[in-house]
């Protein structure tokens, strides 16, 4: 595949994307916690009744509970990234490939529906990192959505997604998301990590921005490989061992690149 490599380059800006996105966890945070309290007040009651539909209702109930426990996590890390209550997301041992089949498993009804051919291939020695989880499957959940996405628009028998991980020679994690979709322009591959520059109709243009910021705030770097109709490669590399906090993982977060 010929490509066009964008590589990471942090930019300060006067006007924080933290602070956007601090605003929005905020917002959200409320009805998740409702939708919480009212699904388990709903499961309780379930629970009490004789009818035949007990246990398909419990189960979905339960599905809720778990879906704004996950979403709650999410909050909380984005929090995390904007400054407050610090990066500072607990970090542990990740097993990346189990965060790869969380995710896959999370998307598996688009998977289904385009007929996407999957590849996953990660090496043993890669298995590992130092990250936090929450934030890791997001931004795994966040390149795999946008490839899925960019694969909607490809000829059916040609959807496919590779996910690979490796160690670099520089002691780095490096992981790749690659897809046979639609691919980017020169200049969209250089704005894609504009915060609110999509490609897509539909798009907020955040998805990447926030991966960018995951990535700096564990010390690594992103970058993508891409080409018109001939897919897009996401690639981001991680310490292997301790990861530390980017002191200017917030100036990622910014609104200076957005574009009219």
């Amino acid at each position: 595949m010929s490509s066009h490599s964008t590589p990471f380059v942090p930019a300060p800006a006067p006007m924080a994307l933290g602070q956007f996105a601090a605003s929005v966890a905020h917002e959200v945070d409320q009805p998740l916690a409702a939708i919480a309290l009212h699904a388990q007040a709903a499961l309780r009651a379930i629970e009490r009744a004789q009818a035949p539909v007990q246990a398909q209702v419990g189960n979905a109930l339960r599905a809720v509970l778990e879906a704004s426990a996950r979403a709650s996590d999410i909050v909380r890390s984005m929090r995390s990234l904007a400054g407050q209550g610090g990066l500072q997301d607990a970090r542990s041992d990740c097993r990346i490939d189990l965060a790869v089949d969380e995710v896959l498993g999370a998307h598996a009804d688009a998977i289904a529906r385009l007929g996407v051919t999957v590849e996953v291939a990660i090496a043993r020695p890669a298995r590992r990192v130092a990250a936090s989880p929450v934030q890791l499957r997001q931004l795994l959940r966040n390149l795999v959505a946008n490839a899925l996405d960019a694969l909607a628009d490809a000829p059916a028998g040609r959807r496919r997604l590779r996910i690979a991980a490796a160690l670099d020679g520089a002691g780095m994690l490096a992981v790749t998301v690659e897809d046979t979709g639609s691919g980017m322009d020169p200049e969209q591959a250089r704005r894609a990590f504009d915060p609110m520059f999509s490609t897509k109709a539909h798009g907020m243009g955040l998805g990447l921005a926030i991966c960018r910021a995951i990535v700096a705030a564990h010390g690594g770097r992103i970058w993508l490989e891409a080409a018109p109709e001939q897919g897009c490669a996401a690639r981001f590399a991680l310490p292997c061992g301790a990861a530390r906090p980017d002191a200017r993982a917030t100036d990622h977060l910014s609104l200076e690149a957005c574009h009219d």
